[in-house]
């Protein structure tokens, strides 16, 4: 099973999306836009806490890989 910054990864690099759970409980699915060794920015599809969103977030959120508990692609 491939660790969660390696789908994160090669999300960035096929544009497909990817359901990611965090630590905190939230559970995002994202597109993901850029990364680099330690973080990535992603915009969000759905979540399961849309409050944390606002318009102005279409370009983007900054996670730190260490956030992550999971990530796994989409199904098409």
């Amino acid at each position: 099973m491939p660790q969660p910054s390696e789908v994160v990864i090669e999300a960035a690099q096929t544009g497909q999306d990817v359901r990611l759970h965090l630590r905190d409980g939230e559970v995002v699915v994202a597109r993901v836009l850029w990364h680099d060794d330690q973080e990535f920015i992603y915009a969000a599809i759905t979540s399961s806490h849309p409050e944390r969103y606002a318009v102005c977030d279409s370009t983007g959120t900054t996670l730190r890989f260490d956030a992550l508990t999971r990530a796994s692609f989409m199904r098409s």
